[in-house]
């Protein structure tokens, strides 16, 4: 198992039309790219609240959880809308190998930060209702990483510079 909670794919850059259901179009790869992230952290997050040895990350990890569930069902709902095919989440992801409380804080602040990638991609779409929702989210997801330990980045979601 890796302890990297990324999406069954590595995001490539708008212009090569990457994604599940991408296609040429780089507002749906970038939908579809954020969606599928989504998929991730509700997965993850869920085994993080079931997996965790103490009721503080528990919690955390079940309002995560919900955030994620939330906004899954958004974009679920944005995709559908605009004629783009929904990717379904998979039947399962990787899992953190460890299950110490700093195991779990490490994979929780990976979570967030593929989720903070995929919105720094979907924040370039020319649909403004896109662009507002993934700043707001790409804030909320990079404040939910630093609860978990992660550092901040000046550039959250562009990775490690």
């Amino acid at each position: 198992m890796s302890d990297s909670p990324a999406p069954a794919e590595s995001p490539q850059s708008p212009e090569e039309g990457a994604g599940p259901t991408g296609g040429g179009d780089p507002t749906a790869a970038a939908l579809a790219e954020a969606l599928s992230a989504e998929h991730a952290a509700v997965y993850g997050f869920e085994f993080v609240g079931g997996a965790a040895g103490d009721e503080t990350r528990r919690e955390r990890a079940s309002a995560a959880a919900y955030e994620h569930k939330a906004m899954r069902d958004t974009l679920h709902a944005a995709a559908v809308e605009r004629d783009i095919d929904p990717p379904p989440a998979l039947a399962s992801y990787s899992l953190p190998e460890g299950r110490s409380g700093t195991d779990m804080d490490e994979f929780a602040a990976g979570l967030e930060e593929t989720t903070m990638s995929a919105y720094l991609w979907l924040s370039s779409s020319p649909d403004t209702d896109l662009r507002i929702t993934a700043a707001r989210v790409l804030q909320e997801a990079t404040v939910r990483s630093l609860v978990w330990g992660a550092g901040l980045d000046p550039l959250p979601g562009f990775g490690e510079s």
